[in-house]
């Protein structure tokens, strides 16, 4: 995990102003804090795993196992250029155009990280069973999003 001290000086800025606003002392609000913290957690894992139970019922046994070697696996870039131009020669990538905007999770050995994206980009898709799509920005760059915030073109 890297050292971010901007975040730090953040954290301990937002736990100062906690224990100020509740007249508390700092240690009560910084276990408030991780309390917090853990309850977004958990939450998030709860989501995830509805997220995932909802993609297994929906998928082929096929596509589920090709889903989860991705989630599971960190692709080297050579694997990612392999995939793509694979499915690009057998045809099952397609123009897209991302109807929302926002932060997607990209990762290949160059980046691992969020990148902001405009609604209305251009990308090739790949459609997996009605339920979810594979989205490539380049050959070493790809996610997955869900048929409605693509539009076909």
């Amino acid at each position: 995990m890297e050292i971010d001290p901007a975040k730090d000086l953040e954290i301990a800025a937002h736990v100062l102003t906690i224990a100020k606003t509740h007249k508390i002392d700092a240690r009560e609000a910084l276990r408030l804090y991780i309390e917090k913290l853990k309850l977004e957690a958990e939450q998030e894992k709860q989501k995830s795993t509805n997220l995932s139970d909802y993609l297994k019922e929906r998928l082929s046994p096929e596509k589920w196992e090709s889903l989860m070697s991705y989630v599971r696996h960190h692709p080297t870039d050579e694997e990612l250029t392999q995939a793509y131009y694979q499915a690009k020669r057998q045809g099952r990538l397609k123009p897209a155009k991302l109807l929302v905007g926002g932060d997607f999770y990209f990762r290949n050995s160059d980046f691992v990280g969020k990148k902001y994206l405009e609604p209305g980009i251009v990308l090739e898709a790949e459609l997996y069973d009605n339920t979810i799509c594979h989205i490539w920005l380049s050959p070493i760059e790809c996610e997955f999003v869900f048929p409605d915030e693509l539009e076909f073109i």
